[in-house]
């Protein structure tokens, strides 16, 4: 007797999904190609080109510079494809079937968004303040003097100049509900403050200089006004940002 639901979703998911297995060869095999030629150049001045004889042992030698070079380029193609491949995703909700465009497209922009930053980090070189390059690379729409921690969907994210996101935040444009998939674009202001890991859910919206507690979830389609401070799970307004940047909790929240 057949499974009706295995059957469903072999419907859903079987038929014209995006061949995402085939697009990390080819991507993977772009940047390992690419990531070579700059060392094959080098060795090749080295040893042929250069005005001095260079012993093939001081070639050898500078392997571990090779390697630092072809790990940069590596990442950086990779970062560079997904750039490129980025399609558009409108907002809304939708069942997960690959005959939808938009769930395509999102499929697609996850695979290659996360596979680039994987590579080439969030952090590049250990500092939370660079990770706004790789994002702006992936269209993440970052102010000036901004930092991010996680954000899923950076295509469909807008940073405000100033604003922090604490360790472990989390900041996504995507959710699970009831087997639908929600998109929604998340816009946040200016100067402000994720705590640490807090959750930022699809289609939020932070007014400027507005903070959000540690550990809380703002919920989707939230929209918080400016200099507001919120917390919980879901989050709601619990006080106010004053004019000099002081948190002042509302009395009902302080008993």
């Amino acid at each position: 007797m057949k499974d009706k639901v295995l059957e469903e979703l072999k419907m859903k998911y079987g038929r014209n999904a995006p061949k995402l297995f085939e697009r990390l060869f080819l991507y993977l095999s772009i940047a390992s190609i690419t990531s070579i030629l700059p060392i094959i150049a080098i060795s090749y001045f080295l040893l042929e080109l250069a005005p001095v004889d260079v012993p093939w042992y001081l070639v050898v030698s500078l392997a571990p510079v090779y390697v630092v070079i072809a790990k940069w380029v590596f990442s950086s193609v990779l970062l560079l494809l997904a750039r490129v491949s980025i399609r558009p995703v409108e907002e809304g909700e939708y069942e997960m079937d690959m005959k939808n465009g938009n769930v395509r497209n999102w499929l697609i922009n996850g695979v290659v968004t996360r596979l680039a930053l994987n590579y080439f980090g969030t952090k590049p070189f250990g500092m939370p303040a660079l990770g706004v390059y790789p994002l702006r690379m992936l269209r993440a729409k970052m102010g000036y003097g901004t930092q991010a921690n996680i954000v899923t969907d950076p295509y469909l994210v807008e940073f405000g100049d100033g604003t922090i996101a604490g360790a472990g935040s989390l900041v996504t444009s995507h959710a699970f509900v009831g087997g639908r998939l929600v998109i929604g674009k998340v816009k946040i202001g200016r100067n402000v403050t994720l705590g640490v890991y807090s959750v930022i859910l699809p289609g939020v919206e932070i007014g400027d200089n507005s903070v959000v507690a540690p550990l809380s979830t703002v919920a989707s389609k939230t929209r918080i006004p400016p200099n507001q401070f919120w917390a919980g799970n879901p989050a709601r307004k619990v006080g106010i940002v004053t004019k000099d940047g002081k948190i002042r909790v509302l009395e009902k929240e302080k008993s």
